[in-house]
């Protein structure tokens, strides 16, 4: 799927394979990368702050106010692309449904088990709460957005739109 399509396809449930290395592992093993590979469906063009979770939890005071970006990111298309003054591009995605995770540790596959002992205790107790985003934002670069009837989907149901 384009980057063109994926901006048109607001709040349609839509298949995504991302990479993520942002976790840092505890300080005894500095230098060990973390890599997660996920596949998942996501909805995207979902405004953050109209989400009835959102509204919930200001209503019950449970959560404050929707505030900004992160400091230094900025739209480049709302509510679709997040940029940054390096020039990182990041897709703000809602998660729906995880079909699978791949935990990497230096580009070998382990066990979820395994790949959580490399976190640091915060890290690790985050992970391991059940407590998942109503939003993320993916590096484009890490992103992508597989067609339906890709080989790599065969297991993960079928996708209400054609992409």
């Amino acid at each position: 799927m384009s980057v063109e399509k994926f901006m048109s396809t607001t709040g349609q449930f839509i298949p995504v394979r991302y990479t993520s290395t942002s976790t840092q592992p505890r300080a005894e093993f500095k230098g060990t990368v973390l890599t997660k590979r996920v596949r998942m469906t996501a909805r995207a063009g979902i405004n953050f702050a109209n989400m009835q979770a959102v509204k919930d939890g200001i209503e019950a005071g449970t959560r404050g106010a929707v505030a900004g970006l992160q400091a230094g990111r900025f739209w480049v298309c709302f509510p679709y692309v997040i940029g940054n003054a390096e020039g990182g591009r990041y897709y703000r995605l809602t998660p729906v449904s995880v079909q699978s995770v791949v935990y990497m540790v230096n580009g070998e596959e382990v066990t979820r088990e395994a790949w959580l002992g490399y976190l640091t205790p915060s890290a690790r107790a985050k992970a391991e709460s059940g407590e998942r985003p109503l939003c993320i934002d993916v590096k484009a670069e890490n992103c992508e957005f597989p067609d339906a009837t890709d080989a790599d989907n065969a297991d993960a149901g079928e996708y209400p739109i054609a992409v």
